[in-house]
Order: C-alpha cells, then sequence, then structure tokens
C-alpha cells in the first residue's frame, strides 16, 4: 500500500521540497516528493521500515514556512507508482537557517561551531554572494574560495550540501574581524570565532553602538536603553518565547516573524516599559542570518530579550565594527502585513526574489532595475543585472523606464495596470473581468474585462508649483483659508507652498500636520498612536470622477486651524481614503459587472487604510496579491498579461 503525505505550499520555491528529499536520502527512506503549484507531495511504500522514523525527524527539522498552509495523510490500496523525480536548476536564495544548520552552528562538537556563514542547499543567504545565471560556485563570490577536502567529500555525499555553490567552513571559509576601540580579533577557527561574538554582545551591554557586516546587509546594533536615537529602530527579538510579552502580537504573527522566509512585520509594543524607547508600534524581526542568530546567542546569555538596530552603511558611526572581506550584495528586506484572513508583503525582495512562474511568455519585461526572462517553460523575475543575456519577440518598459537596451518591438505600460493584472495572474484569474484599485500616491481604478485593462478613474495628476492657487480657487472663502494658514504657520506655509513644495499628497499632508519627516510612512506612524473609535470626515470631493488632492488638502488646513491634533487627523485621513476607494470600485463593479475587485499598492499596507477598506468591503472578498509584493515589482509578472 502506498502512503500519501500532503502539505499545502502555496508559492513557487523550491527549499522545502528539496529539505524533504534530502532528509529523506539522509534517513534511507525510498519516498517520492513532488511540488505542484498549491501542493507538496510525498509518496512512501508504506511497509517501508524506515518510513516512520523518516516522518518523525521530519516532523522536528522541517522548516517553518510563510506558505505552508496545512497538511495531511492518507493510504491507499495501491504500490507505490513510480514517479521519477523533476531535476530543476537551483536558484538563490535568501532565508533563514533550517534547524539543522542552527543546530550545527550552535554544536560545538561541529567543524562549523559559531561559523556564521553556515547554510546548505535548502537554507541560508545565498544571493548576498550570486553574481549571475546560472547559479554555480564560478558565478559567486565564493569562486575564490578554495574548499578543504572534508567540504569536497560533503559535496558528493551529503544530501543537504550536494554541489552546494557557497560550501565552506572554518578550515577554507571566510575570516571575519572585529574593531573595539582599535583594538582588532580575528576570527578563522571555532574559538575566535565564539570570541568576536561576546566580544560584540559585550560591548552593546556596555552602551556601545556596534556596526555588523551581516549575511543580510550593514546593521548598527545597539541596547534601545542607552543609546538614544530619533531614527525608527527595528526590535530584533532574540527569542520566540517573549515575542508576545512585550509585543501584542498573536500566534500567526509569531509564526510568520520566526518563519525561515524571516519577514519583517508592524506591532504594537505592549510592554509599557518599552514604549518609550521603540514608540507605540516598531518593526519586528527575527535573528535572520548567522551573524544575527549568533549575536543574539550570546546577548541571551547576558540576559537580553530584545535588541535595537538599524539599517545602516558600511560608513556610519560606530563604536565596534565587525567586517569581512567579502564586498555583498545583499537584498532588501520583506514587510509582511498580516490580517484575519489572511497576509500579502507590502514591499521588499528577500524571501522573493527570484521569483519563477510556470507560464510561458515569449517577451522581456523591465521595470525598477528587474526584468522577467524567459526561463525554462515560463519566466523568472530577478534584478536585470544577474542576467547575462536573454531573447524575446518583444520587450515591455516601464513607462519612463530608462535602461540601456533596445529591440524593434518595444512597448510601454503603466504601474497602474500591470500592478492590477499581477494580483489576477497569481489567482490565476486573468481572463476574468475586475475592477482594480492601485493605491501608490493617489488611488487610480482600472476596469480589467478579462481581455485589456482600462484606467476607470484615474488619478489626477499632483502640480506641487500650483498648490497654493489650486486651493486658493477651491470655492467662495478658500483664499482667506490659504491666508489664515500662512498667518497662524508661516514657516509651514513656505514649506508647502515654497519653491521646493510638496511633491505629493501625502507629502503634503505630513507638512499641514508638521510631522518630523514629511511622507506616507510618517502619516502611518502616526495614525498608528489614535486610540479612539473614529476619525474626521476628510474632503474627498471627486472633481470630474476624480479624488480631487486640493480639496483633500484645503480640508486638512482647515482642521489644523480648528485645532485638530496630528494623531487624529493622520487616522482621519486613511479612514477617509478608504471610505473613499471603497464607495468608488462597489460602484464600478455594480456598473461593470465585474467579477472581482483586486486591490493593490502600497498605501493598502497601511493598517488604518486597510482594516477600513476590510470593514466597508463587509462579506464582499477582495483580492491581493499571494507571494509578490503588493507595489512596484509586482508589475513584473502582471506586464505578461497585456
Amino acid at each position: 500500500m502506498a502512503f500519501i503525505f500532503e502539505i499545502e505550499y502555496d508559492a513557487p520555491y523550491r527549499y522545502i521540497c528539496d529539505f524533504i528529499k534530502a532528509l529523506a536520502e539522509e534517513e534511507g527512506a525510498v519516498v517520492s516528493v513532488v511540488q505542484s503549484r498549491r501542493t507538496i507531495t510525498l509518496i512512501g511504500n508504506e511497509a517501508d521500515r524506515r518510513l516512520v522514523p523518516f516522518l518523525q525527524k521530519l516532523a522536528e527539522n522541517l522548516p517553518a514556512s510563510l506558505f505552508t498552509k496545512g497538511s495531511g495523510h492518507r493510504i491507499i490500496d495501491k504500490p507505490m507508482p513510480n514517479i521519477g523525480d523533476e531535476i530543476m536548476p537551483r536558484l538563490p536564495h535568501a532565508i533563514g537557517l533550517c534547524p539543522r544548520c542552527t543546530k550545527e552552528m550552535l554544536d560545538p562538537a561541529s567543524r562549523r561551531y559559531y561559523y556564521p556563514f553556515t547554510a546548505c542547499n535548502c537554507c541560508g543567504a545565498h544571493y548576498p554572494f550570486f553574481e549571475s545565471y546560472p547559479y554555480e560556485r564560478t558565478n559567486t563570490l565564493m569562486r575564490f574560495l578554495v574548499p578543504c577536502e572534508r567540504c569536497e567529500e560533503e559535496l558528493q555525499s551529503n544530501p543537504f550540501r550536494r554541489d552546494y555553490p557557497l560550501i565552506s567552513c572554518h578550515a577554507c571559509g571566510i575570516p571575519v574581524r572585529i574593531n573595539d576601540a582599535g583594538s582588532e580579533h580575528r576570527a578563522n577557527d571555532a574559538g575566535s570565532f565564539e570570541k568576536l561574538f561576546e566580544i560584540a554582545a559585550k560591548a552593546i551591554e556596555n552602551g556601545k553602538r556596534v556596526r555588523i557586516k551581516t549575511l543580510n546587509g550593514w546593521r548598527l546594533f545597539f541596547d534601545a536603553a542607552q543609546v538614544k536615537t530619533e531614527s525608527e529602530k527595528v526590535m530584533l527579538m532574540l527569542d520566540t518565547t517573549k515575542f508576545e510579552y512585550h509585543c501584542a502580537v498573536n500566534k500567526d504573527e509569531v509564526h510568520a516573524v520566526s518563519s525561515i522566509e524571516r519577514p519583517m512585520i508592524r506591532a504594537a509594543v505592549s510592554n509599557e516599559n518599552l514604549i518609550d524607547l521603540y514608540g507605540k508600534t516598531t518593526p519586528l524581526k527575527y535573528p535572520d542570518d548567522g551573524f544575527t542568530t549568533l549575536l543574539a546567542r550570546e546577548l541571551m546569555r547576558l540576559g537580553y530579550e530584545h535588541v535595537a538596530y538599524l539599517e545602516c552603511d558600511f560608513d556610519t558611526d560606530a563604536d565596534c565594527i565587525v567586517d569581512y572581506d567579502v564586498a555583498i550584495e545583499p537584498q532588501r528586506d520583506t514587510h509582511l502585513f498580516i490580517y484575519e484572513s489572511g497576509r500579502f508583503f507590502v514591499e521588499g525582495e528577500r524571501g522573493i526574489f527570484p521569483f519563477p512562474f510556470e507560464r510561458r511568455a515569449d517577451r522581456i519585461v523591465v521595470a525598477h532595475e528587474m526584468a522577467t526572462v524567459p526561463w525554462r517553460e515560463g519566466v523568472l523575475i530577478d534584478r536585470m543585472e544577474k542576467f547575462d543575456s536573454a531573447e524575446a519577440s518583444a520587450l515591455y518598459l516601464l513607462e519612463k523606464e530608462t535602461v540601456p537596451l533596445k529591440h524593434s518591438n518595444t512597448i510601454r505600460f503603466s504601474q497602474e495596470t500591470a500592478s492590477v493584472l499581477s494580483v489576477l495572474m497569481e489567482h490565476g484569474k486573468e481572463r476574468e473581468s475586475a475592477i482594480g484599485v492601485y493605491f501608490g500616491e493617489e488611488p487610480t481604478f482600472i476596469h480589467h474585462n478579462g481581455k485589456k485593462p482600462i484606467v476607470a478613474v484615474p488619478a489626477m495628476e499632483f502640480a506641487a508649483g500650483e498648490l497654493r492657487e489650486k486651493i486658493a480657487s477651491l470655492r467662495e472663502g478658500s483664499d482667506q483659508l490659504v491666508a489664515n494658514f500662512e498667518s497662524k504657520y508661516p514657516k509651514l506655509a513656505e514649506r508647502l507652498f515654497g519653491s521646493e513644495g510638496a511633491r505629493n499628497i501625502f507629502e503634503a499632508a505630513a507638512v499641514i500636520m508638521d510631522l518630523p519627516e514629511k511622507d506616507f510612512d510618517a502619516i502611518g506612524r502616526e495614525a498608528m498612536k489614535f486610540q479612539g473609535k473614529g476619525g474626521l470626515q476628510i474632503d474627498t470631493k471627486v472633481d470630474g470622477n476624480r479624488f480631487d488632492p486640493y480639496a483633500f488638502a484645503a480640508s486638512l488646513i482647515s482642521y489644523r486651524l480648528a485645532g485638530v491634533e496630528s494623531v487624529l487627523l493622520a487616522y482621519s485621513i486613511f479612514e477617509s481614503f478608504g471610505d473613499y476607494v471603497v464607495e468608488i470600485a462597489s460602484q464600478l463593479k455594480v456598473k461593470a459587472k465585474a467579477e472581482h475587485i483586486v486591490l493593490c499598492g502600497r498605501a493598502f499596507g497601511n493598517p488604518s487604510l486597510f482594516s477600513r477598506v476590510q470593514k466597508k468591503f463587509g462579506h464582499q472578498n477582495f483580492l491581493m496579491n499571494r507571494v509578490l509584493p503588493i507595489d512596484r515589482e509586482n508589475l513584473l509578472l502582471g506586464a505578461l498579461a497585456l
């Protein structure tokens, strides 16, 4: 009889499937493992005495993943089918460490004890070392290092590191150095590596700023209670059991942050002692590579449960520096948004790209320094610089994109339409009708009839240099409104209406509210401080079937002159935008008899806006990106449906 074990896995990545295959080989279990679009299926012989021990080992070691939904098994009264394993080219990912590699790195008997570059084919930060396709050692920064005899043996015998392009250990790997107050310590063996991380943790305990070149980029670590900074810091939680003690997070959020994909989320700080240090909300992270994992271990030995860090550059001022002589190229961190019935990535690259998609397209798409190229039986999306060459019958370029590429058949497309189509493609519904809302700086409404997307309600162009004139001429008395604002807040008025001016409606709003930072994210952080039950109605007057940013700005000025606090104003902005989005989208859906509503654009990553939209839609379902981020890079998939 055949034993069938199925895992719901909603992503195109292979590391979970490869982990299962490698563990089965290591345990001597004869199984077939097949990955389809939504499922990983393991098939074995129910009579195989090695099957149960393998499954027990799998339960103990299988990495927790964002994309794993559930699992189940059954036994069928048929012999085990003979299914050949599909050989797939390796792709360089950048994820956390699997339980096996973490255990190896923390085992004093291991030859990789405290070696921060420990990883395998199924885990770790490969991408920072990767230069171009195909992903093999000669195309990585590791080509300058020769594997030692024991690593060479592993390349042949260890199913987790067979032909692993980045294999190394203390004997043949990358030395690391720490410079503390002019005293340098070099690490190239177990003892010296352990000493290095001990020095770094002690420096943080002593109130120093420690700059470390992690595998995910330069980060400045410090004790938030001792080192003050105006910049928003990240809370790095060192122990999974302490998440719910310090932050208002649920089990789904803890699972997400500690998953092997290691995304960042924004969480409310529940420990009152930490609010002065991190604010009422904070970006929340869990150690995501060898460097942060080892630093966390040493800090926990000193009694720390969390530590603060800022992303920084190689020349950021610091008291203590950890560095090594390899110029890595890390990806941008991913920011995850979790809500009652789902989740989506707001932005970022790490853990998402390279992104394979099983749909063949004879075209190349280029946008935001990334590219979609034909690959095997589908396409691959990654940074443009990673592809040496590619051939296609057409080149699709984002509007205003300037790249050193030429093609006789070049087609321009917009961010808005391609982003909406990316959502439909991820759900396999690109041939169905939909009303799409793209909300980057201002909402744009798209009608897709199943064949072609058409802008139904465009965003109104924001003319910064004409802001004063536009507001003053809105209606009777508007000129006096502007005059009163200039009289009461002359510096803000100069910043708002002056030669530099605000570049978009959110920057204008931040200026009117006099926030320290003048951008969308600053308004979002301010809105999350609101503890009330409802906001004010900000004017979203539609001018010619379009949102009017000047009426919106005038409304904000009126409230500011009336003494309304910035926290309430910020919350009201997103609440009013939410009402506007739902009203227009719902009207268009009925009018066009569309089947779906699609939401995309980074604005929906704001909790105040999203919760309002979700509440207003009620039981009416809407679609969002499943794996790709909801803005920017998602269009590289959507352009395939144009």
